[in-house]
């Protein structure tokens, strides 16, 4: 068996006589061995460089889809919006084709939990790197890839707006009444400091509070949020501008009045709106049913009172308007009166159980009191005009939205808005947001 210690010896030994070896051998292993030790270094300073270049790309994604789906929301094409995508990489030196660079831009996106939405736009940046004393090492270096989401997001889900974006109360909340807004939100475009106006012990409870103006309580009134009040906001647009008043033409009632105990039933035509000009009333212990469809009050007013009755649940919207330019229709329906109405889920007043004249002059005013007998399935919208609405006090409705210039409410009302198969439009402010 072999000493250790001489082995040890002789290997130690045959180290020295390479170091006094004159033909070169100790050159070459010194060489390699530096080669080795360079090549190392090499790749931990170019790590360190291609993380630097990994954090720059991640920016210019970012900065190319956030701006991508911002032209998108002004309205540009696919081809516009790609475009712009790629100058803004440009700018980050990820140069489309230049250097192995690759931007790609897809609207929608591919990936993700926003794959196929139209609202989002994706970026994805690549280049592949070149090893330099790092070569030594490596054969090849790595693709760095970026990659970077934006959206159009919508927050809030709004079941209440109020549209004047003037100097004014938008809002008002008085007395012993409790408003709640079940998971939704409250949207006040005035800029005023009292926009939204509580006193006595109301109280607003909502799931957040949108206000461009602020908040005046007195008296131990609260408004109280789950998701946060938030003033100074911007302005909401209006859901629901740009749906034109439906076409009509001629009268088939004219002074319409009921008030007979002998149940009614009137029905519309296919889609052709049924007229009532001059207005509609019902009083006494009256009872109408209308079918589905579209009904004009052309003038007038849409009146309610008494123990009268109106059932309107197959789809049915109520459009209040004038042929004149004159003496728009109002509504008013008192306490005592009992309303259900639903709002027609498809067509060209989805979503819509109410629909004032936006010509309407703002002086008019229209109520809304019929409290726990008043059901309201969709939106009723007004955006030229007050609104004095007391209603829905137990949640019968699944979805009730009010859209109105201004807004006064009085006694207990609950608004829903479980409205996902409701035709109604989407109420909340939309911001343009990097998602993933």
């Amino acid at each position: 068996m072999r000493n250790p210690i001489v082995q040890m010896y002789r290997g130690s030994s045959c180290l020295r006589d390479l170091g006094a070896d004159c033909n070169g051998a100790a050159a070459v292993m010194l060489a390699l061995a530096l080669s080795t030790v360079l090549g190392l270094a090499g790749l931990g300073t170019e790590v360190a460089a291609w993380y630097t270049t990994k954090q720059t790309m991640q920016g210019a994604a970012d900065a190319a889809a956030y701006t991508a789906v911002t032209a998108k929301s002004a309205g540009a094409s696919v081809a516009q919006l790609t475009t712009e995508a790629k100058s803004i990489a440009s700018n980050y030196s990820f140069t489309n084709g230049t250097a192995g660079v690759t931007v790609t831009v897809n609207n929608p996106p591919l990936s993700g939990s926003y794959a196929g939405k139209s609202t989002a736009v994706e970026v994805i940046i690549s280049q592949p790197q070149t090893p330099l004393i790092s070569g030594v090492v490596m054969s090849s270096g790595p693709t760095i890839q970026a990659r970077s989401v934006a959206a159009a997001v919508t927050t809030g889900s709004g079941c209440v707006v109020a549209l004047d974006k003037g100097n004014v109360v938008d809002v008002t909340d008085t007395g012993h009444t409790v408003l709640n807004l079940n998971s939704c939100s409250l949207y006040i475009n005035s800029d005023d400091t009292a926009a939204l106006t509580m006193s006595g012990s109301a109280v607003i409870d909502a799931g957040a509070a949108y206000i461009t103006g602020g908040v005046s309580t007195s008296g131990g009134a609260q408004l109280d949020t789950t998701k946060g009040t938030y003033t100074g906001t911007a302005p909401i647009n209006d859901p629901y501008a740009g749906t034109p008043i439906p076409s009509y033409s001629g009268c088939n009632q004219n002074n319409y009045s009921d008030n007979s105990s002998t149940p009614q039933t009137i029905s519309a035509t296919g889609t052709t709106p049924y007229v009532f000009c001059n207005g509609l009333s019902l009083t006494g212990q009256s009872s109408l049913t209308l079918g589905a469809g579209i009904y004009v009050i052309d003038r007038g007013s849409f009146s309610m009172s008494g123990g009268s009755t109106l059932t309107a649940t197959n789809g049915t919207t109520i459009v209040l308007t004038s042929s004149t330019g004159s003496g728009y229709a109002t509504a008013s329906i008192s306490g005592g009166a009992t309303l259900s109405i639903t709002a027609p889920t498809t067509g060209a007043t989805a979503g819509l159980a109410f629909f004032q004249d936006p010509n309407a002059p703002s002086s008019g005013t229209n109520s809304l009191t019929g409290g726990d007998a008043q059901t309201i399935v969709g939106a009723m919208y007004f955006p030229n005009q007050l609104v004095a609405y007391s209603g829905g006090a137990s949640g019968a409705s699944t979805c009730t939205q009010l859209v109105a210039y201004q807004v006064k409410f009085s006694g207990n009302t609950t608004f829903n808005s479980n409205c996902g198969s409701a035709g109604t439009a989407t109420i909340g402010s939309t911001s343009n947001q990097l998602v993933e």
